[in-house]
């Protein structure tokens, strides 16, 4: 998965400027069939089917299919960041914590290392986010794992939120691309405004929120083909007919629907240990409410950087991840990103940026979508 530490059979110095240049087309256009890309790379069919091949076998990258939660009843999305008692190990707490708190579906991403570790959850209301809140505390109170302070949790409704950029790394690796292979993007189709397309998939219009997951206009049928396809989001129609109770024609036909009524977005998501990345920021601030962060600025290039792989803010508040080869790469992005906020008066104090290493880190949960939709609509599927 796209941010899971270990060394892996190949790295990116090894591929080939074909294969780069098939990375960055399957990243950038997820939703395009094969033939579609190769002709946008001025590749030959076959040629950019034998890359993309060992490229997805090798474990580069993997598809994934998100599913948009404001669609589907979710009311917000929460970031919780912990320190820990560092003589408890990591392999301990893990344990104790998989087993009690990691089982709530509504976690989507959990990490730890030795003193540290983070987590991103989404849920149809606060009641649930504060439920696991509570059997956190208390589980991690218990095992003596807490540090002075309690864990940092951060709340974002999506009415009131936006969710700038959601684990979309086409921008990442446009970047990391075109500067190790000078004269990449020349002469092909590939316009570099379309890195960006996959930002907003969180971000709907306002009115078109669901609110409630019962007021989802979605059959139990349609329901339950949404949730095979985001557990086994790498696989054809065909193939997931001989695991599932619907035909081939019946998955296609509500595949294509689900994604073009927003529903479902495909994104196809990077292994960054194969790309030679070895540190994870965490970025969280207060912004001055007497200078609120408007969306539109939000956008603005020095603070949405080709680095962040999570952007999501209110107007008095942000938090962020970005992904960083080394010290150097991530001083010069933090610089530009501080620098920003800090010439333009929005930060209304010192954030708070904890590095993680990808190298050491233990990735509890990745990206783990079909359980809450499982549960949010008690589908009897397995």
């Amino acid at each position: 998965m796209i941010i899971v530490g270990g060394s892996g059979r190949y790295k990116m110095k090894e591929l080939s400027s074909t294969e780069k240049l098939a990375y960055m087309g399957l990243v950038t256009y997820p939703d395009e069939k094969d033939r579609q890309i190769a002709n946008r790379l001025s590749l030959p069919n076959s040629t950019f089917a034998s890359a993309k091949s060992r490229l997805m076998e090798s474990g580069f990258l993997t598809e994934s299919y998100v599913p948009i939660y404001p669609r589907l009843g979710m009311e917000l999305l929460a970031a919780v960041y912990s320190d820990f008692n560092p003589s408890v190990s990591v392999e301990e707490r893990v344990r104790n914590t998989r087993r009690s708190v990691e089982v709530y579906p509504e976690i989507i991403l959990s990490m730890g290392e030795s003193h540290r570790g983070f987590s991103l959850s989404v849920a149809r209301n606060i009641t649930r986010i504060m439920k696991i809140s509570h059997e956190r505390m208390s589980i991690l109170a218990k095992l003596n794992l807490l540090e002075i302070e309690l864990p940092i949790e951060v709340m974002f409704p999506f009415e009131i939120s936006n969710v700038h950029r959601f684990f979309n790394l086409a921008p990442l690796i446009q970047k990391k691309l075109t500067e190790s292979v000078p004269g990449l993007l020349e002469d092909i189709g590939v316009d570099m405004k379309d890195a960006y397309s996959k930002d907003n998939i969180l971000q709907i219009p306002r009115g078109e929120r669901v609110l409630a997951p019962s007021d989802v206009d979605l059959s139990k049928k349609q329901l339950e083909i949404l949730y095979y396809i985001v557990k086994h989001p790498g696989i054809s129609a065909s193939k997931l007919s001989t695991l599932i109770p619907y035909s081939r024609h019946t998955i296609s036909r509500v595949k294509e629907m689900l994604i073009e009524d927003g529903y479902l977005s495909c994104i196809r998501v990077p292994e960054l240990s194969r790309l030679n990345y070895s540190i994870l920021s965490l970025y969280h601030a207060k912004i001055d409410p007497k200078n609120p962060l408007q969306q539109d600025v939000a956008m603005h290039r020095e603070i949405l950087q080709e680095d962040s792989v999570f952007f999501v803010s209110r107007p008095t508040e942000i938090i962020m991840l970005a992904a960083y080869e080394n010290y150097v790469q991530y001083n010069r992005g933090m610089s530009s990103f501080n620098q920003f906020l800090k010439v333009n008066n929005f930060q209304r104090s010192i954030p708070t940026i904890r590095n993680h290493s990808l190298g050491e880190a233990i990735w509890i949960k990745t990206f783990q979508y079909h359980p809450l939709v499982k549960e949010t609509f008690d589908l009897k599927v397995s």
